[in-house]
């Protein structure tokens, strides 16, 4: 997998913005999943807390990620997150394989 990008984000929903939050990245997943480059992009909420979400992601590339983030409808995702989101973001994590 030489070159291939991980990452996990973090979204910790203001109260009563839940549903919001999933329908939005629910939404943005489908784009997301559509793009050259992305091998995977999976949302989950920690078990018995529907106010935490986790996204785990996976790029073919360093560049495969950089278009994502160049892509408008990553902006307008952000946006639109910004008001509903703990912060006003989620929180990346990068990973790297064990081998």
């Amino acid at each position: 997998m030489s070159g291939a990008r991980f990452l996990s984000a973090e979204i910790d929903a203001l109260p009563g913005a839940e549903d919001a939050i999933a329908t939005l990245l629910i939404d943005y997943g489908v784009q997301v999943r559509a793009e050259r480059g992305n091998r995977r992009f999976e949302v989950f909420t920690l078990a018995g807390r529907r106010d935490r979400f986790f996204v785990y992601e996976e790029y073919e590339s360093t560049a495969a990620f950089q278009a994502h983030e160049s892509a408008d409808y990553c902006a307008r995702f952000n946006q639109r997150l910004e008001p509903l989101a703990v912060g006003g973001r989620s929180r990346l994590t990068w990973l790297e394989p064990v081998e």
